[in-house]
């Protein structure tokens, strides 16, 4: 039975927690805060490094998902960090001043008609209590493009598991051909991988043997060139790779895990 001790506890402002109370963090957003303000304020501290595996032990949430919403809570400036080159571990800090995170945007679409009959649709965005933006546009005429202006665009994290396969499989097709044309960045890439592992349900192992197998594969490696091309034809390259197993240099600085995977050849190919 459960019996938290009262003397145990993290010691927070009563305004800082209205204005949690205020503002809505979702889901897995709110369980890496809650993480951060434990290791921070949970021992009177301003900051603390924290490594993903950290993260990934505390919350029980995925490493993608974790660095997803590290990235969503620095973009709304509710958290700071500061990166180590070559460390495991960043260092966190909760911004106190809630003045200074981003306003939660709400939409309310109301669809009227002007005196010619032709449909309108206002979109009130709400910034807050005090603050709102109405715009209008003819839906006759062209979409309204208010939605797509209020996406916030995903960014993802150099040490997360998406740049790591995109610059992996970059890598790989520099060795193969030093003249290739390279990306202004691996950002379009990891958005590929990000789709593999959340709506594909591929694995992280998954994607880093097929990156290894196209590359070594005399006729793929000039055709998988983009984790788009990748996620495309990766049905298609599992019942190549069950033809003839990887080489042995395309395993050359693999993880363990990833190695471990590649070596058990029918276990991954008949994987689920």
């Amino acid at each position: 039975m459960a019996n938290p001790q009262p003397d145990k506890y993290t010691k927070i402002s009563n305004e800082l927690l209205d204005a949690l109370i205020r503002y809505r963090i979702p889901g897995e957003q709110m369980q890496v805060f809650l993480f951060i303000m434990r290791k921070t304020y949970g021992f009177n501290k301003k900051q603390d490094a924290i490594s993903l595996s950290q993260f990934v032990q505390a919350t029980g949430i995925k490493k993608p998902a974790v660095a997803r919403a590290i990235k969503v809570l620095l973009s709304k400036n509710i958290i700071d960090v500061i990166k180590k080159d070559n460390e495991v571990a960043h260092i966190y800090e909760i911004i106190k001043d809630y003045e200074k995170w981003a306003p939660v945007i709400k939409k309310d679409n109301v669809i009227k008609k002007d005196n010619r009959g032709y449909s309108k649709k206002i979109t009130t965005v709400i910034k807050s209590e005090n603050e709102s933006l109405s715009k209008a546009s003819t839906t006759k005429e062209k979409k309204d493009n208010t939605t797509k202006d209020n996406i916030q665009k995903k960014v993802f994290m150099s040490d997360s598991e998406e740049i790591r396969l995109s610059q992996l499989l970059l890598d790989l097709i520099i060795d193969n051909n030093p003249d290739c044309k390279q990306p202004n960045d691996l950002q379009g890439w990891a958005k590929s991988t990000d789709l593999m592992l959340r709506v594909d349900k591929r694995t992280v192992e998954q994607i880093e043997y097929l990156v290894r197998w196209s590359q070594q594969d005399d006729f793929w490696h000039t055709n998988i060139l983009s984790m788009s091309k990748l996620r495309k034809q990766f049905d298609r390259l599992i019942l190549e790779a069950r033809k003839k197993p990887i080489k042995e240099n395309g395993m050359r600085l693999c993880s363990d895990k990833a190695l471990k995977t590649m070596k058990n050849l029918e276990a991954f190919l008949n994987e689920e």
